[in-house]
């Protein structure tokens, strides 16, 4: 039975969205009526089809496969953004270090205050960024800064990846034999881009294909007995 919590978070939580999605479309629609200024359907295909196409299965496929283990925090997520790369990770560091399973309440809790003080701490990080921009330009310009942001993605992937890799953890079971999976994941992708077609922009389709193809690789080892199961 849903609990008092998790009722009223998914309702606050569609009340965010819709007033997150109303300020985002509604700022632009605002200005272009004061300024009379409207775009053509043309002109809004043309400049929104290129991104659309990229970031629309970009975004299914994070969502398919985030929603299953954030619950209910995925709302902030939506609003905050810097998913992958700042929200996601926080998330899982912290149900990993409370040894808690995904989809429980407490996890839906705890995700909760994870993902908004990761947004209050990004806000604060941006906040000093902009009042400190003109004293640190020096720096933030030097070849040095410059070189070391260019590997900034790399590394925190990088990161995430390992973590993934020599997990055990499965929400309330433990594995052996889940980095075989992502091995053999990571080696099909690999083959496919360097060999059979580049996978540059087409990312999100290529996240979605792999959703599928990981949960088939999985459940091939484990009938085989490479990967086995257990309870915590």
């Amino acid at each position: 039975m849903e609990s008092n919590y998790l009722k009223k978070t998914y309702l606050y939580g569609r009340i965010a969205t819709l007033i997150g999605i109303g300020l985002m479309l509604g700022i632009p629609a605002l200005i272009c009526w004061v300024y009379d200024i409207w775009p053509t359907p043309a002109q809004v295909i043309a400049a929104a089809g290129p991104l659309l196409a990229m970031y629309i299965p970009s975004a299914v496929s994070e969502n398919i496969s985030m929603i299953p283990v954030q619950g209910s925090s995925v709302y902030m997520n939506s609003i905050l953004g810097n998913v992958m790369n700042i929200k996601f990770p926080c998330y899982l560091n912290a149900i990993e270090k409370m040894d808690t399973t995904p989809g429980t309440e407490l996890a839906d809790a705890l995700g909760m205050c994870v993902v908004t003080i990761s947004g209050m701490v990004t806000m604060v990080i941006i906040a000093l960024g902009l009042l400190l921009m003109a004293p640190l330009e020096p720096v933030l310009t030097s070849q040095t800064v410059k070189t070391a942001t260019s590997y900034i993605m790399p590394a925190l992937y990088g990161s995430m990846g390992i973590s993934a890799f020599i997990s055990t953890g499965a929400g309330m079971y433990k594995t052996s034999g889940k980095p075989t999976i992502s091995l053999i994941a990571v080696a099909l992708v690999l083959l496919v881009n360097f060999f059979v077609v580049p996978i540059t922009g087409k990312e999100g389709y290529a996240m979605l294909i792999m959703l599928i193809v990981t949960v088939l690789i999985a459940w091939v080892l484990y009938k085989q007995g490479i990967v086995k199961v257990e309870d915590k």
